[in-house]
């Protein structure tokens, strides 16, 4: 799982941009995953009325994005337009690799969700988009877990607590040829998804259904194409308490082929500060905050590493809270590591020197696990 490594081209005039994009769209040159824009190649050193089709060009020849230092610009309405009028033609910087576009898409999509703001204030916000900038980026992707030798074979991907699966969504660009199977309870973020532009000929299908439904499980068996993967991000198992979370590691390694469950760094709940300010540069231009806060009424608790928080939106008017995350229980990996025990399931660990899946019992201190985002991986035992 080769995490970051891509190909990047950089250009420093206005001149050596023009030449690179010409040659890459007559074939002349391949598609970099990025373009590195630095000197006088920057946007905010280009002609404003130049950007629309400069951003269009640059959106056909490159892979992944472009990246470039954060936009120098001081007036709040000039940076704001600015930033505006990159996400319009398909760019967003949510994440810390640049701007970014859907993986490999050939759509241009529209990240611009300040408009909503500047038109309605609050209310007028789409929760899914704000979740989308503040907690929805990863730098990973479904190639980087299909490279391992674990998973070489897999043809089914399924995404359990799926919400707008952008993990499936922007690997199905590098793997249209796979199956992409989605199950979540929530309709709003099943729309969304639904509206998206896939690839005609993918395979895909979003369910809606309990995740520990033993009968969405059995439809899912029924329908996925050979070696199945399933995988849960942005730590939304820790929505589970204990006999839940048992409940998805023995459906998930029944009905599927490996189970991969996204760890954060080991903590305790009570070393977490009681509000998060996630607010970014286009919000505080636009005139609002966002922040993860503490449910009123509670307080972490150390000794179950459980706590309650919500997403919020604010501004000078008000608030406004776009999602509520209830008994959240952060687990541990040598939690994890005991559950699978309990279970009898081979529990693996990503080993980021290696860029593998190796067994819990293998050595991790010659590797970042636990400082960084780390991913578990669970089959069943013989498998």
């Amino acid at each position: 799982m080769s995490l970051g490594e891509s190909s990047v081209r950089i250009v420093r005039s206005p001149e050596a941009l023009e030449r690179l994009i010409a040659a890459i769209e007559c074939s002349r040159e391949a598609r970099p995953d990025w373009i590195h824009l630095q000197s006088g190649a920057r946007l905010e050193h280009l002609d404003h009325p130049a950007w629309p089709d400069l951003l269009s060009g640059l959106h056909r020849s490159v892979r992944r994005g472009i990246r470039m230092a954060p936009l120098e610009i001081d007036d709040p309405d000039e940076f704001l337009e600015s930033w505006r009028c990159i996400a319009r033609h398909g760019f967003h910087d949510f994440g810390g690799d640049g701007w970014t576009k859907c993986y490999d898409s050939p759509v241009v999509e529209d990240y611009d969700y300040i408009a909503a703001y500047l038109d309605g204030g609050l209310q007028a916000l789409d929760p899914y988009a704000i979740y989308s900038a503040v907690l929805g980026s990863h730098d990973f992707r479904v190639e980087d877990f299909l490279c391992t030798q674990h998973l070489r074979d897999v043809k089914t991907l399924i995404e359990p607590m799926a919400g707008t699966a952008e993990f499936l969504y922007q690997g199905h660009f590098a793997f249209p040829d796979l199956q992409y199977l989605m199950i979540d309870l929530d309709t709003d973020a099943r729309d969304q998804v639904v509206a998206r532009p896939w690839r005609e000929e993918t395979d895909w299908h979003y369910f809606i259904s309990d995740v520990l439904d033993d009968a969405i499980w059995k439809r899912v068996e029924t329908a996925r194409r050979g070696p199945a993967l399933a995988f849960v991000g942005k730590q939304s198992h820790q929505l589970f308490n204990p006999q839940q979370l048992c409940k998805l590691l023995e459906l998930g390694t029944q009905y599927a082929d490996s189970l991969i469950l996204e760890t954060p760094a080991m903590t305790l709940v009570s070393d977490i500060g009681s509000e998060e300010d996630m607010t970014r540069p286009e919000m505080e231009a636009a005139g609002f905050s966002v922040a993860l806060t503490d449910e009123p009424g509670t307080q972490p608790n150390a000794y179950t590493n459980r706590l309650s928080f919500r997403l919020e939106v604010r501004d000078e008017h008000g608030r406004r809270t776009l999602f509520r995350y209830p008994d959240w229980t952060v687990f541990s990996q040598p939690t994890l590591v005991a559950l699978a025990e309990l279970l009898d399931l081979d529990a693996y660990y990503y080993h980021s020197e290696l860029e593998e899946f190796v067994p819990v019992e293998h050595d991790p201190s010659d590797t970042d696990c636990h400082e960084n985002v780390n991913f578990m991986l669970f089959s069943r035992r013989g498998d």
